[in-house]
């Protein structure tokens, strides 16, 4: 199946971090699940995408058999809509019992309308790339890298995250010259992986302590006791509910896309929170929020993300997040309390709020019985 650009438009629909589980008659996750297919089935018919890109940690299974009918299960309101769709592995999907690589791409070969391609097309870390054809002409209009992030780092680089290895960036490098020498020039390409590249600090700003009171986030891993904001002069746009989990060592990656000038965004999954969009030399750098149940989320906010492209301005991109809320309301099995009325932030808020009373009133006894001697 190829792609195309119907009337200079093709949409994409990124679906973040579903971490979906075999049901099992497990009542809750039952209603996890449902969730998830609501959100799902609400999304494609409201947005009619042209491709859906799962953004890794998609699902898990004991075998085999059984990966391949929780991923049936997730990829279902896709398939009865003849949406066709491509994907990326995060981090926890070689975690489960399935947990080599190409078996699990050969499930994911024989689902309906997976975009896959043979396995001498695919690097042997899991990359590849599928090309989309403009409305009129020849050539490709625009190319999309789905890229393996891997899971853990080694000891030596002194870093909790994987990052793209050199042997991948070669691959990236001599496969963008053959598309290039076969387009009679560079393919405008967006990229999506999993874990974010450390760039996305870049659209942050440091901050104090104080900021975690409003919206600043702590940093993660080696960032550990520094506080962050977006900031404003990067233009960032959207919601930071935890500091980027990106690799602590940089292994190249930015800079081998300036260095092809291909790539003009890339998206991420991994932080579960977070559906900022920036820029930072002249790329942009986007997080897409978990559309999951089974994981950890801020209040009702599961989404999808939008990508409108438009072949007679390829670089050009338009964005945003679409949210259960407003494709369903508040109509949740899963979620309860004030969770299904606070948004993002608030949320975190509170729970700081809460910890710190206890902090508060202890200090507060010493001056208030102070007070109460001295009028004694």
């Amino acid at each position: 199946m190829s792609l195309q650009f119907h009337d200079h438009h093709f949409r994409i629909m990124l679906v973040g971090d579903p971490h979906e589980r075999p049901v099992r008659d497990a009542p809750d996750n039952l209603r996890k699940t449902t969730d998830y297919l609501r959100l799902q089935y609400e999304a494609v018919s409201a947005l009619k995408p042209d491709l859906v890109v799962l953004m890794g940690d998609n699902a898990e299974g004991d075998d085999p058999d059984e990966l391949r009918e929780t991923l049936l299960r997730i990829t279902e309101p896709y398939a009865v809509n003849d949406i066709p769709f491509a994907f990326i592995l995060g981090n926890h999907d070689l975690e489960c019992p399935v947990s080599d690589l190409k078996e699990q791409y050969n499930v994911y070969r024989t689902l309906p309308g997976c975009l896959l391609p043979p396995e001498a097309e695919v690097s042997e870390y899991g990359d590849y790339s599928l090309t989309v054809q403009p409305t009129e002409g020849d050539g490709d209009a625009l190319n999309l890298w789905f890229v393996y992030s891997g899971n853990r780092a080694e000891p030596k680089y002194n870093s909790r995250y994987a990052f793209v290895k050199t042997e991948q960036l070669d691959w990236y490098r001599a496969k963008e010259k053959a598309l290039r020498e076969k387009n009679g020039g560079t393919v405008p390409a967006i990229l999506f992986q999993h874990i974010p590249v450390p760039e996305e600090y870049r659209l942050l700003k440091r901050r104090s302590l104080l900021s975690m009171l409003y919206d600043g986030v702590e940093g993660q891993d080696n960032r550990k006791g520094a506080y962050y904001t977006l900031d404003k002069a990067s233009r960032a746009e959207g919601y930071l509910g935890e500091a980027p989990c990106a690799p602590d060592y940089n292994n190249g990656q930015f800079a081998a896309w300036k260095e092809t000038g291909d790539v003009f965004a890339a998206f991420f999954g991994h932080d579960h929170m977070n559906d900022f969009v920036g820029m930072t030399d002249g790329i942009i750098l986007g997080q897409c929020k978990t559309a999951g149940f089974h994981v950890y989320g801020d209040g009702l906010m599961q989404g999808v993300r939008v990508l409108d492209l438009d072949d007679r301005c390829p670089r050009s991109l338009d964005t945003r997040m679409v949210r259960y809320r407003e494709l369903a309301g508040t109509d949740c099995l899963s979620i309860h309390g004030r969770n299904k009325v606070i948004p993002d932030r608030w949320n975190v808020k509170i729970d700081v709020l809460l910890k710190a009373l206890p902090f508060v009133g202890a200090a507060l006894v010493p001056l208030t019985v102070g007070r109460l001697l001295k009028k004694r």
